[in-house]
């Protein structure tokens, strides 16, 4: 009977499939990234190592006896840590095991005369065979009251969306199914990956957006691996191709994401990496984008130039245990002859920082600055954005962005995140929307455009976070943002979050 539940389980398990099932050092894993959210649900869970209770073999829940129910009941409001699972599984003989947890949850956000609610209810499922294949899935769904057209600001609502008259309803999944060992990784999952260390966002891929189906591949030899990532994104709007306007309204056109990269570790102290992206659609899935050991760039030339490819690089160093830096750039666009000119065709984006860590205390100060137009293309099916959102520098283009987060574990319980921001930022070419055949109609080879051409603004921010996870089973956000940008805005919001 047990071997049978076994059966019946991993079928299932397959089907919602991914958590981190990624090799140790995974350059889909960055060594920083922000620690500042408004939102229990809104983190990455790439970024978090997978975890098993210790269970007894069989099938374990706290429904099996009075006992069980009893003591299940007292752990779901004692404090420390969690030490068992709605459901779970464990089989020796074939090292298997199992958990399924239920959440839910609400959250608040205050804004002047904008307040809104989100109330939650989902589940969450990991699963190992051995010490290779790993399973994981995170479902949600939920719904917003209040204020709806603030509410449609959350970072939470970016994607897929339901608006009723008092509320609006969404729902998401992440997950994979991955079979890796020391030296390498196949995964088929569902999220979002940060390319190059970063704290306001990525300049060569950022996972603040909604997630997207992906394949994804890691090897290593020595001190090189090589990384490949292919995705499948939505577009930004449809086209209309046909008479009736509803079925222009679902004609979404085909669109894709592909990465590969080559990074280099001599030693634990260097590691170098170069790749390149490219955002394509409108056809069916290219094979030359498949190919992990080719110049995509001279790829894209011969397709006509009709793709979105964008080529960088990023240099970290450690001197020491407790000190990171880092630099990376990304190169979208520009010509030999004109690189060191205004020609708006230089697009391009550089980032660099520096990050002091201890066992209770990370600090990282970080320097970004990015020409206009940088990320924008011709196409909607080509334009570097997953349904809506930049894949690129969240704040855009054409700025400079100094950005400095402090995160301190002030009790074993609770943990402070301090993020300040400023960004200067010229509103030409700032839009990655734009379309430069457009804007630059009849002049697309001569038109010079400098940095922080148009309106200027200069915005400053100001976020706190505590987290709370004094009991075993709830977790608890309360925070406050504040933007200046000619006069304050502010944002308070709270979360709590029952899992077991």
């Amino acid at each position: 009977m047990k071997a049978d539940l076994r059966l019946l389980l991993l079928p299932v398990l397959i089907w919602c499939a991914g958590l981190n099932a990624l090799m140790p050092d995974s350059d889909f894993i960055p060594e920083i990234y922000s620690k500042s959210s408004s939102s229990l649900l809104s983190g990455n869970p790439n970024y978090s190592p997978d975890f098993f209770q210790d269970s007894p073999p069989g099938l374990s829940h706290p429904f099996s006896s009075l006992d069980t129910f009893q003591n299940g009941l007292k752990e779901a409001f004692s404090w420390g840590e969690p030490h068992s699972n709605l459901i779970s599984y464990r089989h020796t003989p074939s090292a298997f095991k199992a958990d399924v947890q239920f959440l839910a949850g609400y959250e608040h956000n205050f804004i002047e005369d904008q307040d809104y609610d989100f109330l939650y209810k989902g589940w969450q499922l990991q699963a190992a065979a051995g010490e290779k294949l790993r399973l994981f899935t995170h479902w949600y769904n939920g719904s917003y009251f209040g204020d709806l057209d603030a509410a449609e600001t959350d970072c939470l609502a970016d994607g897929y969306l339901k608006r009723f008259e008092k509320r609006i309803q969404l729902d998401n999944l992440n997950g994979y199914l991955s079979y890796g060992t020391q030296n390498y990784t196949l995964a088929l999952g569902r999220g979002r990956f940060q390319i190059s260390p970063a704290i306001s966002s990525s300049i060569i891929l950022s996972d603040r957006v909604n997630d997207y189906s992906y394949l994804l591949a890691e090897g290593r030899a020595g001190a090189f691996k090589l990384s490949m990532l292919h995705g499948g994104l939505m577009a930004d709007s449809t086209y209309s191709i046909y008479e009736n306007g509803l079925l222009d309204s679902r004609n979404y056109p085909e669109k894709y994401i592909a990465l590969h990269q080559l990074s280099y570790t001599p030693n634990p102290r260097w590691k170098l990496y170069l790749g390149e992206s490219v955002v394509y659609g409108n056809r069916a899935l290219d094979l030359n984008y498949l190919l992990p050991n080719s110049f995509w760039r001279a790829v894209e030339h011969n397709l006509w130039d009709r793709d979105n490819v964008l080529i960088y690089a990023s240099l970290t160093h450690r001197p020491k245990a407790s000190l990171l830096l880092y630099a990376s750039a990304a190169l979208d666009e520009f010509s030999y002859g004109r690189f060191f000119s205004n020609w708006w065709g230089n697009k391009y984006a550089l980032q660099g920082g520096v990050s002091l860590s201890s066992p209770a205390n990370e600090s990282t100060l970080e320097l970004t600055a990015i020409r206009p137009y940088t990320y924008g293309h011709f196409q909607n099916h080509t334009m570097y954005s997953h349904d809506g959102r930049s894949l690129g520098y969240e704040q855009g283009a054409n700025l400079f962005n100094l950005s400095l987060e402090n995160s301190l574990k002030l009790r074993d319980y609770l943990d402070w995140t301090a993020l300040l921001s400023f960004t200067y930022q010229g509103s030409e070419g700032a839009d990655w929307r734009l379309n430069y055949h457009e804007v630059f109609a009849g002049q697309i080879d001569d038109a010079q455009v400098k940095w922080f051409a148009g309106d200027l603004s200069r915005v400053y921010g100001i976020t706190n976070t505590l987290r709370f996870s004094l009991f075993a089973h709830h977790k608890i956000l309360v925070g406050h943002r504040s933007v200046y940008d000619d006069e304050w805005d502010h944002r308070a919001f709270c979360a709590w979050q029952f899992i077991y």
